[in-house]
């Protein structure tokens, strides 16, 4: 039984073939044999079970090797490679097939004690072969590559509604009831003790809020603005944990570099969030650019917390969906040698100022 393939032929092509391979049988001879109808009705039935095999022949071999090559080069970017290897052994593999059939259609004439009755010159064998089988992988491949394309035009939606839907999630989650509930604790307990500490922190987190509802619509911010902000993040919270957390970050980046807003905030957040953080065992946060300017790196050592809460990584998830909207390079997590350490790629582009 014949296997549809879809995924390697973008459709079911047994309907195709079951009336494909038929009619070109018979319209062949008149199409590249010049032969006339008498004629072929001299000739018929054998001529037409002749033309039916080398149809299907080539018709299944030309199935085969599309199929083969699409497993092995599924890439677009391998779209060309494919192509041109699959002409060049179809160039090869013409002649060979045609000799093959016709010496065992000679054999079986022998056999029955007959000939080809409308036996055509070997050029117009090798050159109705050579149509025949470039118009079956062209007609196929035309078929695949719009299935392609719809389905890169689908991708790039997706991901756009994922990167909007990344937008409302983070314009929902800007203000972490959490964070602002502790915000507002350590706020209550400077008053009282030091009101000047106390001003000085509440003039950071008006202007870290300030930044965050500023931005919520903001496809793309510049690096280091998104430092900037960090830095006031960063200073909230070693004055909420003291000697419990150390955050160190680069003072400043590339000019050209941007990044998703808040994400630096986000990360460090989770940080936080996973880990234990007290003066014994203090959280260390490493945020640094990379040699190259590529991407931008969070670093924390890894001391998990005995009870924590079930994480989904939501977080990450949001982030890697929404980076796939504005470039092709990945979000990279790696946890090794007790820490853990989230690679931000920085995108150069002003396509979405």
């Amino acid at each position: 039984m014949i296997k549809p393939n879809i995924p390697y032929l973008a459709f079911d092509d047994r309907p195709l073939m079951l009336v494909g391979i038929p009619l070109l049988a018979l319209i062949i001879p008149f199409v590249f044999f010049g032969v006339g109808l008498q004629e072929y009705l001299a000739a018929v039935p054998q001529e037409y079970f002749e033309g039916l095999a080398y149809t299907a022949a080539f018709w299944f071999f030309n199935r085969y090797l599309m199929i083969v090559l699409r497993r092995r080069f599924q890439a677009f970017e391998d779209t060309m490679k494919r192509l041109a290897l699959q002409l060049a052994i179809i160039a090869v593999a013409v002649p060979v097939i045609s000799v093959s059939l016709a010496m065992a259609f000679n054999a079986v004439y022998r056999v029955i004690g007959t000939e080809d009755l409308l036996e055509p010159t070997l050029f117009q064998g090798l050159s109705s072969t050579y149509v025949l089988t470039f118009a079956i992988a062209m007609f196929y491949e035309a078929i695949y590559f719009f299935h392609k394309f719809k389905e890169a035009i689908q991708e790039k939606d997706r991901i756009r509604m994922a990167h909007i839907q990344g937008q409302l999630d983070n314009l929902r989650n800007q203000i972490n009831p959490h964070f602002l509930f502790n915000s507002l604790n350590t706020l209550m307990n400077l008053i009282p003790t030091d009101p000047g500490r106390a001003m000085n922190y509440l003039d950071k987190l008006s202007k870290f809020y300030r930044y965050a509802v500023s931005n919520h619509d903001q496809q793309l911010a510049p690096l280091q603005t998104e430092l900037d902000n960090t830095h006031i993040y960063a200073a909230l919270l070693q004055e909420r944990f003291h000697d419990g957390i150390r955050i160190t970050l680069p003072a400043e980046a590339p000019g050209a570099a941007r990044i998703l807003p808040l994400s630096l905030q986000l990360l460090i957040e989770n940080a936080v969030k996973h880990n234990v953080v007290s003066r014994k065992k203090p959280l260390h946060i490493e945020v640094e650019i990379t040699p190259g300017e590529k991407a931008i790196l969070v670093k924390n050592n890894i001391q998990k917390k005995i009870r924590e809460d079930n994480s989904t990584g939501v977080g990450l998830k949001n982030i890697r969906s929404r980076m796939a909207f504005f470039t092709e390079e990945p979000l990279t997590v790696v946890e090794e040698d007790g820490s853990f350490t989230v690679a931000v790629p920085l995108i150069f582009s002003n396509q979405y100022l």
